[in-house]
C-alpha cells in the first residue's frame, strides 16, 4: 500500500494538461468538450482544405487551430489546472536538507553539519481548504470565460464574412453599373452628335460615370480589408471562398424563445465569481482559526564527537491579536462579495436587454429583406422600362440614368438587408446562449 502510495506522488505532479499548440492539425481538449455541446457540428478531418471554399462553421472549426486569440484563453484553462494540483500541495509535507558551515570552525554554540527537517500542515487556519476550493473555481471561471470567447470569436467570424459578401455584392454590381453607365454615355453622345441631346448632358452623364468608377475603386479597397480581416481572424493563407450560410447551426428560432440565462457563459461566469467572493470570505474568517502542524528534524551523525539526534512534535498556534488584519480582511472580502453580487445582478439585466434587443432585430430584419427585395425588383422593372421608353422617345436619357441610379441603391439597400437578417439571427442565437450552452449542473 504504501508502495501504491509513492508511486501516486509522481505521477500526480508529472500529469498536467498538454499546452496549447497551433497548426498541428488537432483540436485542443480544452475545446473538445465545448464542441460537443455545441451546435457546431464540423470535425477538423471534415473539412476538405484543398477546396479552398469553406463555410463559416469550417472557418471556425480552423480557426482553432490555426490563430492565437483562443489559444491565450486555453492557455489559461492550462494555468487553471496546474493552480489545482498546486493547491493540494498545501497538505503535503515540505521536506528539506540544511547544510551549515560557521567560523570559527571549532566547535561552539552552534554547531556546523547536515540535518534534515520536515514539517507538514494539518492546518493553518483555513487556508488549506480555501485554497483547494478557490482553485477549483478559478478553473471552472476560465473555462466559463473560454466559452464566452469562442461565442464572441464565431460571432466575428460570421460578420467579417458576411460583411465580405456584402462587400462582393456590391462590387459586382457597382461594376454592372459602370458598364450600364459606359454605355449610356456613349448613347447620349450619339444623340448628341445628331442634335437630341445637349452638351450639358453628356458631360453629366460622364461626371456620374467617373463617379461609379471611383466607388468601384472604393469598394474593392474595402473588400480586400476584410479579406485581410478574415485571414487575420481564421489564420487562413491565401485565395478562398465562403459560404455564408447560417442556417445550419442556428437551427429552429422562431423569434419566441424565453430566455434561458442558466445557458449563457457570461451569467455563469458571475455566478462563480460570486462563490469565489465567498470562498475569499471564508478564508478571511480563517485568520482566527489556530496553526496546527507536526515538525520535526534529524541531524545525523558526521564524526565521533557530534551524535545523531532528532525531535518531532505537533505544534499549534493561536493568533490572538494580528493588529487587526484579520478584522480588515473580513471587511474586504465581505465588500468583495457584495460587489461581484452586484456584478452578477448588472449581468442579468444586460443579458435580458440585450436578448430583447436581438430578438427584435431579427424579427424585423426578416421583414426589411422582405420589403427591400420588392424594392430592388420594382427598381428593375423601371430601368428598363425607362430604356424602352427611350427608344420611343417618350422617356429622356437623363431618366434612364436616373432610373439606373435607383436601381443600384435599391439592390445595394436589399443585400445590406441580407446581411442584416443573417448577423442579427446569429446574434439572437448566441445571445440566448444556444450556440455553446453552459451544461446544466
Amino acid at each position: 500500500m504504501k508502495r501504491a502510495v509513492l508511486f501516486c506522488i509522481p505521477v500526480f505532479w508529472v500529469c498536467s494538461s498538454a499546452p496549447v499548440t497551433l497548426n498541428d492539425n488537432k483540436i485542443e481538449s480544452a475545446y473538445e468538450a465545448m464542441l460537443k455541446s455545441s451546435t457546431i457540428k464540423k470535425k477538423l478531418f471534415d473539412i476538405d482544405i484543398a477546396s479552398k471554399n469553406f463555410t463559416i462553421e469550417e472557418l471556425f472549426v480552423l480557426s482553432l487551430d490555426r490563430t492565437e486569440q483562443l489559444a491565450i484563453a486555453a492557455e489559461k484553462t492550462t494555468a487553471a489546472d496546474a493552480q489545482v494540483r498546486k493547491s493540494f500541495g498545501a497538505w503535503l509535507p515540505r521536506v528539506s536538507v540544511i547544510a551549515s558551515q560557521y567560523a570559527p570552525i571549532a566547535p561552539g554554540f552552534v554547531v556546523p553539519g547536515v540535518r534534515f527537517s520536515a514539517r507538514h500542515n494539518i492546518m493553518t487556519g483555513l487556508n488549506e481548504y480555501t485554497g483547494i476550493v478557490g482553485a477549483r473555481l478559478t478553473r471552472v471561471s476560465e473555462e466559463q470565460n473560454l466559452r464566452a470567447q469562442m461565442a464572441a470569436h464565431l460571432l466575428n467570424i460570421a460578420d467579417a464574412a458576411l460583411q465580405l459578401k456584402l462587400s462582393q455584392d456590391i462590387v459586382e454590381q457597382t461594376s454592372e453599373v459602370v458598364k450600364l453607365s459606359k454605355s449610356n454615355l456613349a448613347e447620349i453622345r450619339r444623340r448628341v452628335s445628331i442634335g437630341r441631346n445637349k452638351r450639358a448632358d453628356a458631360l453629366k452623364a460622364e461626371a456620374l460615370l467617373r463617379q461609379k468608377e471611383a466607388d468601384l475603386l472604393l469598394i474593392q479597397q474595402r473588400e480586400a480589408q476584410q479579406r485581410r480581416y478574415l485571414a487575420f481572424l481564421t489564420g487562413i493563407v491565401g485565395d478562398f471562398t465562403v459560404n455564408t450560410d447560417v442556417l445550419n447551426f442556428t437551427q429552429n428560432l422562431s423569434g419566441d424563445e424565453k430566455p434561458d440565462l442558466s445557458l449563457r457563459a457570461d451569467i455563469a461566469l458571475g455566478k462563480t465569481l460570486v462563490d469565489i467572493r465567498k470562498n475569499e470570505a471564508t478564508a478571511a474568517f480563517g485568520g482566527h482559526l489556530p496553526n496546527v502542524y507536526l515538525d520535526g528534524s534529524f541531524r545525523p551523525s558526521l564524526d565521533a564527537s557530534q551524535p545523531s539526534g532528532y525531535f518531532g512534535g505537533v505544534v499549534a498556534e493561536l493568533p490572538l491579536f494580528q493588529g487587526g488584519q484579520v478584522l480588515e480582511s473580513q471587511n474586504i472580502a465581505a465588500s468583495n462579495l457584495r460587489q461581484a453580487e452586484l456584478q452578477l445582478k448588472l449581468a442579468e439585466r444586460r443579458a435580458l436587454t440585450e436578448i430583447e434587443d436581438a430578438r427584435d432585430a431579427y424579427v424585423k430584419t426578416t421583414a426589411e429583406r422582405e420589403a427591400y427585395a420588392k424594392s430592388a425588383s420594382a427598381a428593375e422593372k423601371n430601368y428598363y422600362a425607362q430604356l424602352s421608353d427611350l427608344r420611343t422617345s417618350i422617356a429622356t436619357i437623363l431618366d434612364v440614368i436616373q432610373a439606373l441610379q435607383d436601381l443600384q441603391t435599391a439592390r445595394y439597400s436589399f443585400s445590406n438587408a441580407e446581411y442584416q437578417e443573417k448577423i442579427s439571427r446569429l446574434r439572437y442565437f448566441v445571445s440566448l446562449g444556444y450556440l455553446f450552452p453552459v451544461p446544466k449542473k
